[in-house]
């Protein structure tokens, strides 16, 4: 059996940044993720401030935007300069793989394997892992449980604890394009409660949208890119299509699940996306970040007060304008309308891209800019 004082479930973002933390501050940390060459399904744009913010290296950045365009149902556009900062594309295999080195560099053991089950809950935790390839259980004691096991946590399943609410998501990767900007395509007939989306990369792009319901992804990308590229998705099968298209669930955020005693919960499995734009990197990290801190320096239960501190007002904010933006396409020109404003956009971007506190007015600001929008019916 290991002895560690945290396991942390999960090598992604979150848990991976949870152990570079843990570790740097000499606390004996295990981390186990199931499966070291997976690449999640993702666009990979992270806010180029998280970088610094987070102290990683941009050694896997492999292509800086400094433009999003937007364009609403009737294919209004509107073209966003990101002055101040950038979105950094990642890979996500190779910047998975990069948090997980620099959490190893720090003293954090890595382990591939599968969390099967827990045998023991309490003060003390004991967790079965199941280590590939042999399948050979490993046992794990340790004080502390971090769940970074994604939207399908098998942690919340073994403790009985309900998982947060997913959208559907679809994305295939198109050949050589040489797009310069991050775009952001609404209309309910090829996203329901969601955008669909181009994100260029270095040498393709991501392409891709979501749907409340699992049924409609295909035909919901077809029309996509009926409308993006004039052409079927049958058509890009074989020509401009890297591979086939890959399904994913991607959490709501509800707010609710931060810890269940000495397991705390990071990144998808608690829900940490934020709403509308449904960026997940940055806020799966300072889960993660945050998660470890509230262990370094009080215990579990301040887990919630100090992401709460950080994060609620703004998580809140989003959440109120996705309940009404989605729910008609009349709305959605009505938002994307006020995107015209330079004063708006100006907001919107340092909300965006500034992670740091103190933008308090900031926030007030982009508020009382939508106060007449949250009176749609």
């Amino acid at each position: 059996m290991i002895r560690t004082n945290v396991l942390i479930i999960g090598g992604g973002p979150a848990g991976a940044t949870a152990a570079r933390i843990l570790a740097k501050n000499k606390i004996d940390t295990t981390l186990v993720e199931r499966d070291l060459s997976y690449v999640k399904p993702c666009g990979g744009a992270i806010p180029s401030s998280a970088f610094s913010e987070l102290d990683i290296p941009e050694n896997t950045v492999i292509k800086k935007i400094k433009k999003v365009s937007i364009i609403s149902p009737c294919s209004e556009k509107i073209d966003v300069e990101l002055s101040g900062g950038a979105l950094f594309i990642t890979e996500r295999g190779a910047f998975d793989a990069h948090l997980r080195e620099l959490a190893a560099a720090q003293g954090a053991s890595v382990i591939e394997g599968m969390f099967s089950r827990f045998e023991e809950t309490g003060s003390t935790i004991i967790s079965v892992i199941t280590r590939k390839p042999a399948r050979e259980e490993l046992r794990i004691k340790s004080d502390y449980v971090i769940a970074a096991d994604g939207i399908t946590s098998k942690v919340a399943a073994s403790l009985q604890v309900p998982r947060p609410p997913a959208i559907n998501t679809i994305s295939a990767l198109i050949k050589p394009v040489d797009y310069d900007a991050c775009e952001f395509w609404f209309g309910t007939e090829h996203a329901s409660s969601f955008y669909s989306w181009v994100f260029p990369s270095s040498g393709y792009a991501s392409i891709g949208t979501g749907s409340s319901t699992p049924r409609n992804l295909t035909t919901f990308l077809d029309i996509f890119a009926r409308r993006r590229f004039n052409a079927p998705l049958a058509e890009l099968n074989g020509q401009k299509l890297l591979g086939r298209t890959r399904a994913f669930k991607m959490p709501e955020w509800t707010g609710t699940l931060f810890n269940r005693g000495n397991v705390l919960f990071a990144g998808d499995a608690a829900g940490m996306v934020m709403p509308v734009i449904y960026e997940g990197i940055y806020y799966a990290m300072k889960s993660g970040e945050l998660a470890a801190r509230a262990l370094i320096e009080s215990g579990p239960d301040a887990y919630k007060k100090l992401w709460e501190s950080r994060f609620r007002r703004r998580f809140l904010l989003m959440r109120t304008i996705k309940q009404h933006l989605f729910r008609n396409n009349e709305n959605i020109e009505k938002w994307v309308e006020l995107h015209k404003r330079s004063e708006v956009q100006q907001l919107a971007v340092e909300l965006w891209l500034n992670k740091k506190q103190g933008l308090n007015r900031i926030l007030m600001d982009y508020i009382k800019t939508f106060r007449h929008f949250f009176r749609f019916r």
